[in-house]
């Protein structure tokens, strides 16, 4: 299961294969190297000495160009496939070293880039290796006719003492309706522009709970360019530091939220960028199931084993506009959060047989403060069209979980749930959903 993310934004990054390209291959004995090397240079004619490349998606689709350049004999050219390309329907990979170098004398990974057709792609730094510690990402970059300079602000330089990860970038066809096209990309290296200002993070605001810890993934930060825009970008929570305004609730100790079981509000402000992340409140779990397991078909219970699996949201186009993600506290602890909640269908992967089965149950916290009198509409589907078993209209209490039993009324095969706001009701911005079993 996924963990707490504060707001998500990933690239195309799927199966990888190794390519060495001719030339470019070095070797450096880590066990003479004291420290990382201080080297800025990554592609600029050739590839820096002891730079190699990963590719992902089209392994086949990196080369290099003596005709086409930014600057200097050459630059890297980038065939970006078709989606029916049998070797790959999109392409990408990552300039890395396995010395690691220390980059923290730089702020910004620059390049340039151009393209035979319009097209928006991904680039970033620090995506090498299982466990990649420090990633920056920008997506939507445009790329066309035109060489542009590309700036990728490092957050907090002084982290990338031994960075292996130097630059990535991927590319599709979604911007040319499946048209093939080429990419070039010219004078990669990092830079001390003196130019970055106000580094800061969006602004987040999530739930506490008595004890466990929360990891923060990975955060949307913004940096101020030279040309006055701000940058916006997917940064590694790893950047910063974060101090606690009321640690009897909560502290930061790397990317690790710790709650400490003290109900209060908290926030978290990194000491390297402007913005927050706020504690608005800390919230009980949600009662304990009392019911015997052999009597339960569990879908999303931590006291249960859960023998039916579901995404959890459908994301029912066009109206709905329901986001998930879940918390993780422990291991054996999980809470589903819904954001921006309107209404949202938990579809199973293969019906539940509920013969013998009464109700399903399950477990909900309004984080809202709401005027009047908050509701919500709950029903078990026997199919995809809707047709309810059973269903609830719900009155809510914010900060507190309100425990709801379906009736199944006789109904042995269940497809969905469904939890929508009532009408008339605006958008809920904060639910938990916790304990989703049938009995």
């Amino acid at each position: 299961m996924n963990k707490h993310i504060l707001n998500t934004a990933k690239g195309l990054f799927f199966s990888t294969a190794l390519v060495t390209l001719a030339g470019c291959e070095r070797e450096i004995s880590t066990d003479v190297l004291a420290t990382s090397p201080k080297v800025a240079e990554v592609f600029l004619d050739e590839f820096a000495a002891g730079v190699d490349f990963q590719a992902w998606g089209k392994t086949t689709a990196l080369s290099q160009d003596n005709e086409t350049k930014y600057s200097g004999t050459a630059s890297l050219k980038i065939e970006v496939p078709t989606p029916d390309d049998f070797l790959g329907n999109w392409t990408g990979g990552v300039f890395f070293t396995e010395a690691g170098r220390d980059l923290s004398d730089y702020d910004a990974l620059t390049f340039y880039v151009k393209s035979s057709a319009s097209t928006k792609i991904e680039v970033g730094l620090g995506s090498y290796g299982d466990n990649p510690e420090y990633t920056a990402t920008i997506a939507g970059v445009t790329a066309d006719a035109n060489w542009r300079k590309i700036i990728i602000p490092i957050p907090n330089p002084a982290k990338l003492t031994a960075e292996k990860g130097l630059f990535n970038f991927s590319a599709g066809t979604n911007d040319t309706g499946g048209q093939a096209y080429t990419l070039w990309i010219d004078e990669v290296k990092y830079e001390k522009l003196g130019t970055l200002a106000h580094t800061r993070i969006k602004d987040v605001n999530m739930a506490g709970f008595p004890t466990g810890n929360i990891e923060i993934d990975e955060l949307t930060a913004y940096v101020n360019l030279p040309n006055g825009v701000n940058q916006e970008m997917t940064v590694s929570s790893k950047y910063f530091t974060f101090d606690s305004s009321n640690p009897e609730v909560a502290t930061v100790e790397g990317n690790i939220i710790s709650f400490h079981g003290m109900k209060n509000r908290a926030v978290l402000t990194p000491k390297e960028a402007e913005g927050s992340i706020t504690i608005t409140g800390v919230y009980d779990f949600a009662p304990e199931p009392d019911k015997d397991e052999a009597d339960v078909i569990s879908l999303y219970c931590d006291n249960y084993t859960n023998t039916l699996s579901s995404p959890f949201n459908g994301y029912w186009a066009p109206y709905q506009t329901t986001t998930n993600d879940e918390i993780t506290l422990s291991e054996n602890h999980h809470i589903m959060h819904y954001g921006n909640f309107n209404f949202v269908g938990i579809v199973l992967d293969e019906d539940a047989d509920t013969t013998d089965k009464t109700y399903v149950h399950i477990d909900i916290l309004l984080q809202d403060d709401v005027e009047g009198n908050p509701q919500i509409d709950i029903s078990a589907d026997i199919n995809a069209n809707g047709d309810p078993a059973g269903k609830e209209t719900v009155n809510l209490k914010t900060g507190e979980w309100v425990s709801v039993d379906i009736p199944l009324n006789g109904y042995t095969v269940i497809h969905q749930l469904q939890l929508a706001i009532t009408e008339n009701t605006i958008a809920y911005q904060n639910l938990l959903v916790d304990n989703i079993y049938f009995y």
